[in-house]
């Protein structure tokens, strides 16, 4: 059964309002195809706005004096990473320094110099190849590291440079620990999938060309995928990045490279 929409909860949309019995989901969808702007109106008082505003920052003084991390924090209770700045000075709570200070720290190793950058490592301050110093120091502890592994901080302080806290392992391997030890973050990208989804969606609903347009190319993946027998990832890969294919065996970048030159 088709639940249409009547007029009234139509004129609700356009005033801002979620109707009765509708999810909030549907709600975005079909305003954006009608082309209006929906902004939910919150039945918050001020009195109830202030006693929330309360308890996140109680909330937020209690997890800085646990763990001390800004960054973290706002994105566990969904705030900016100033306000939790602002709440920390307030309650006068030492947390851990910001990236304009971290950047300007240096260390010297073997003669070197490996300076901090924002992707939260040390690296070796050169225009050449860039070496990272958690890298160098696993390397001279256990030995050159085979395939395309990384190297991954047990205790997740990428200051603590001490051998014992530096672990070897593939990509995958650290993000599946990611997933295990901060359920947040897997909830997080969930979400970012099922938005990209949504986005899509909604997308191909409006203009019903580029549904068929994205079918069309999802067929034609799915064919030279089943053709060939490898990864769908693969071939999409390739898409992005035809002129420099570093994945794959070797016949398989030639048997692409040769049917998408035709």
């Amino acid at each position: 059964m088709i639940n249409y929409w009547k007029e009234a909860e139509i004129a609700m949309l356009r005033e801002n309002i979620l109707p009765p019995g509708r999810k909030l989901k549907s709600a975005y969808t079909k305003a954006f195809r009608l082309g209006i702007c929906f902004c939910p109106v919150t039945k918050k008082s001020f009195k109830a706005q202030r006693e929330q505003a309360a308890y996140v920052t109680g909330s937020v003084i209690r997890e800085l004096q646990k763990t001390g991390k800004v960054r973290a924090t706002a994105r566990k209770y969904g705030i900016s990473y100033t306000t939790v700045m602002e709440i920390a000075s307030k309650a006068g709570i030492k947390v851990n320094p910001d990236s304009l200070q971290k950047r300007a720290e240096t260390i010297v190793f073997e003669g070197r110099n490996y300076a901090w950058h924002d992707s939260g490592y040390y690296w070796r301050c050169t225009t050449g190849k860039r070496e990272s110093l958690a890298r160098v120091l696993y390397e001279r502890a256990h030995g050159p590291i085979k395939g395309r592994k990384v190297v991954v901080f047990k205790d997740g302080n990428r200051y603590n440079l001490d051998v014992s806290n530096l672990v070897c392992m593939t990509p995958s391997r650290q993000t599946k620990e990611r997933h295990e030890k901060d359920p947040l973050y897997r909830a997080s990208c969930i979400a970012g999938l099922a938005l990209g989804r949504l986005r899509t969606q909604i997308n191909e609903t409006v203009d019903p060309e580029l549904k068929k347009k994205n079918e069309g190319g999802r067929q034609w993946q799915r064919f030279i995928t089943r053709e060939w027998n490898f990864n769908l990832s693969t071939n999409v890969k390739f898409l992005k990045n035809r002129e420099k294919c570093w994945f794959g065996t070797k016949a398989i970048q030639d048997r692409l490279k040769n049917w998408y030159a035709r």
